[in-house]
């Protein structure tokens, strides 16, 4: 259901009959074919794409979905997830992300400061213990 009232298709079959379709119909007995990819990160985002089954890919909308949308296609995730997205070479992908809890630190541009080297152990206390067993 897109603001409101569901998006409707006809399909023609046979000369003098149709049948008609809503988004909130159709997808129903596609949802055992829809595939989660595993997620991947970046210092940033969580990320996620979704395979549809192609028959739904007529009835997608050619926009960025909303969560109501996206879920009236029978997609199931957590909440947090945002559609950002097509694959453009299958127009039944789509790519989502969500903001990672505590995003990992970046260092600013041009800070290229390195850490400090692990202390070693002194050489020094090694040798004295050894002499004192001989």
């Amino acid at each position: 259901e897109i603001f409101g009232s569901p998006i409707e298709r006809e399909t023609v079959g046979q000369p003098g009959t149709s049948t008609k379709t809503t988004m909130d119909q159709q997808p129903i007995q596609h949802i055992q074919h829809i595939t989660y990819s595993t997620k991947y990160q970046d210092a940033t985002y969580e990320y996620r794409h979704v395979v549809l089954p192609s028959q739904l890919t007529a009835i997608v909308p050619r926009h960025l979905l909303a969560e109501h949308e996206w879920r009236s296609l029978g997609l199931q995730q957590s909440r947090g997830w945002i559609h950002y997205g097509f694959y453009a070479p299958e127009p039944n992908v789509l790519l989502f992300r969500r903001k990672l809890p505590n995003p990992v630190p970046r260092p600013p541009e041009g800070d290229v400061t390195a850490p400090a080297p692990a202390a070693q152990p002194s050489t020094d206390a090694v040798t004295d213990n050894i002499s004192t067993f001989m």
